[in-house]
């Protein structure tokens, strides 16, 4: 809060520097999306419509490092500023993101996850032209702090995020329906998924081994019983699919499988810019509401996600091959895009446990004859 009143004293002057600036032509951009994976790949229909509305323009931004590899690839963005845990922790972190602002010479700023410090350091840092969304779950400090922005765009929980960001772009003339998520596939990743895969001729099933947020992610037995029902009834190969961080989940499913005749371990085997190379291959790939389900969707992959405490009306795939098992329960959802929970809070999971591995087998099954179906429709048209 005290942040927030020094800005609001500084207020007139600020204006008065602005104003001057006037509005200017839009060379130099700065998005701030500091998000996990999963938020950052939902949101490059911005960045693309940004560099679509300005092609001239020099597109920034700010991120958390554990997607700077994926934005550094990006077509659409010139520059990754990763700000580290903290960064803008006290008055030293403010005035070290002031700087960084300043420095940066912005003439818009857009923040796609809105805090109290982004608000701030964008008003000192005399950006001319500061759009924001105001979140359905701001706290009093970011409602007194929302008055540092020059627009706002609210959101609402019965509506796509991505409504709200092109609502928030509307206000420097870019228009977009755009909603299709992309990632860059690297020559490394595609080289790694042809030697992994080399020799297989069956479908091949791709099964995420854990969640960033454990509130989300399935059990390792119930994974170990899904993939068993692939390979064993159905005649599919699953590969594991992971971080290198994953290893121990990875280590439980495998431990907990029948037979590993057709199961390939790809768990921490690519890095996150090569991981597009494996997910474009795969024939259906199975996850919960996570960055690599993000990602497969990007791809173009089949799938099917188990969504979890997540609102998807909100955030979700939205691929041409996407099934979604959702649980409609009096709790659900208690996870949304500007308010996200790690804990049950009525201790049973149950949007995660009630889904059986047999019940997700089936939409797997169902979704490989759509598209098995689709490809013959199209073969024989052609």
């Amino acid at each position: 809060m005290f942040y927030v009143i020094l800005s609001y004293l500084f207020y007139p002057l600020v204006r008065l520097i602005t104003a001057l600036r006037g509005r200017r032509e839009v060379c130099r951009i700065l998005v701030v999306q500091t998000a996990k994976i999963g938020d950052v790949i939902s949101a490059t229909p911005v960045l693309r419509a940004l560099a679509r509305r300005f092609p001239e323009a020099h597109i920034t931004v700010l991120a958390n490092p554990v997607t700077r590899e994926l934005l550094e690839g990006n077509p659409h963005v010139d520059a990754v500023i990763a700000l580290a845990p903290g960064f803008s922790d006290g008055f030293a972190g403010k005035w070290r993101l002031v700087r960084l602002v300043r420095a940066g010479r912005y003439d818009v700023a857009i923040t796609l996850n809105p805090n109290v410090p982004f608000a701030v350091g964008l008003f000192l840092g005399l950006v001319p032209v500061r759009l924001s969304v105001m979140p359905d779950f701001a706290g009093s400090t970011f409602r007194l702090a929302s008055g540092l922005f020059s627009h706002l765009a609210t959101h609402r929980g019965d509506r796509l995020v991505l409504q709200t960001y092109f609502d928030v772009l509307k206000e420097i003339g870019v228009e977009s329906g755009d909603f299709s998520k992309g990632v860059v596939k690297t020559p490394d990743g595609e080289t790694k998924a042809t030697t992994l895969l080399a020799g297989v001729k069956k479908p091949i099933v791709g099964v995420a081994v854990s969640s960033a947020n454990k509130l989300k992610q399935l059990d390792a037995a119930k994974i170990s019983r899904l993939v068993d029902a692939l390979t064993k009834r159905h005649d599919l190969y699953a590969v594991l699919i992971g971080a290198k961080n994953d290893r121990q989940d990875a280590d439980r499913v495998i431990a907990g499988l029948s037979d590993t005749a057709q199961v390939i371990d790809a768990v921490g085997k690519f890095t996150l810019r090569e991981l597009p190379g494996l997910l474009e291959r795969l024939s259906v790939f199975v996850g919960v509401d996570s960055g690599l389900t993000y990602m497969a969707d990007a791809c173009g992959t089949p799938l099917v996600q188990i969504a979890g405490p997540v609102n998807t009306i909100e955030q979700r795939p939205m691929g041409d091959s996407v099934v979604i098992i959702k649980r409609d329960l009096s709790c659900a959802p208690c996870s949304h895009v500007f308010n996200t929970v790690q804990f049950c809070k009525i201790k049973t999971r149950e949007c995660i446990e009630s889904v059986t591995p047999d019940e997700i087998c089936d939409s797997v099954l169902l979704l490989l004859r759509k598209v098995q179906e689709r490809a013959e429709r199209n073969n024989a048209i052609s």
